[in-house]
């Protein structure tokens, strides 16, 4: 009988405590699951703002962050909300050790968090950033221009890897040193791949300015097997009127080839 009697003092005395605990885990939770709300809403009408830009919605469709981010970032704030009043119960029961565990935790999240968001946000910026690449890359006439814009968003993605990693404390030194080899590496070969999509534009583009000095408009010429007049010289290229219709000639091609002004006769 004594030991039970002295269960039910020390019940007595804990009670207090256990209701003070019991107090802010239900307080923490009601806390917590408000804000994982307007988190949830507060990010879902950031995102639904950035959909009404024809560029970020790719951008935001194509990563797939519309309906995840939402829910990560309102996760994160109900957990760390949550586990900061768990902390506080768990130290009014005089556990400190559970404390100092739940502490840590709790620190440690908002930079995982962080961590999240910088990758979300490289993998976003890497969308756009291939669409704009393979864009530029197609207009300059490079076969894998598609290849360029890829190689452009793994660029970015690895750097915003990189960041992540040290924002929650991983040392990324040989990372970094790597993803500087790749980054130039990547730079050089888009350069070359440029300067060899520009090469046919800068030949017709001088091809076109000898071409206007010595033929004119509405002079009759033949090239190859087409003959037509000429009705527009474009830095580029040579409109020809023929039977056919309006053909457009490469300028370079008048460089390359013997071309004929034919002469009217009375």
């Amino acid at each position: 009988m004594e030991w039970l009697i002295g269960v039910v003092d020390s019940l007595k005395q804990l009670l207090p405590q256990l209701i003070a605990a019991a107090s802010l885990l239900i307080a923490g939770w009601l806390l917590a699951h408000l804000l994982k709300l307007l988190a949830n809403r507060l990010i879902a009408g950031v995102l639904e703002r950035f959909r009404k830009h024809a560029d970020l919605k790719y951008a935001v469709e194509e990563a797939g962050v519309r309906s995840a981010a939402p829910r990560i970032v309102a996760g994160f704030v109900f957990w760390v909300v949550f586990l900061l009043f768990a902390a506080a119960a768990v130290e009014s029961l005089g556990f400190t050790v559970v404390t100092g565990v739940l502490s840590e935790i709790t620190y440690y999240l908002p930079n995982v968090l962080a961590a999240a968001v910088v990758v979300a946000g490289g993998v976003v910026i890497g969308k756009l950033v291939r669409k704009g690449v393979s864009a530029a890359a197609r207009s300059s006439g490079i076969v894998r221009a598609g290849r360029v814009g890829q190689t452009a968003q793994g660029t970015v993605i690895i750097v915003a890897a990189v960041i992540a990693l040290d924002q929650i404390g991983i040392d990324a030194q040989l990372l970094i040193t790597l993803v500087t080899v790749i980054i130039g590496a990547a730079f050089a070969s888009a350069g070359l791949a440029f300067g060899i999509g520009a090469k046919t534009t800068v030949s017709n583009i001088v091809a076109s300015y000898y071409l206007s000095q010595t033929y004119r408009i509405g002079q009759t010429v033949r090239i190859g097997e087409i003959q037509g007049e000429i009705l527009q010289v474009t830095p580029t290229a040579v409109i020809l009127a023929t039977p056919e219709g309006r053909l457009l000639v490469p300028a370079k091609r008048f460089n390359e080839e013997a071309s004929l002004l034919l002469v009217e006769t009375a």
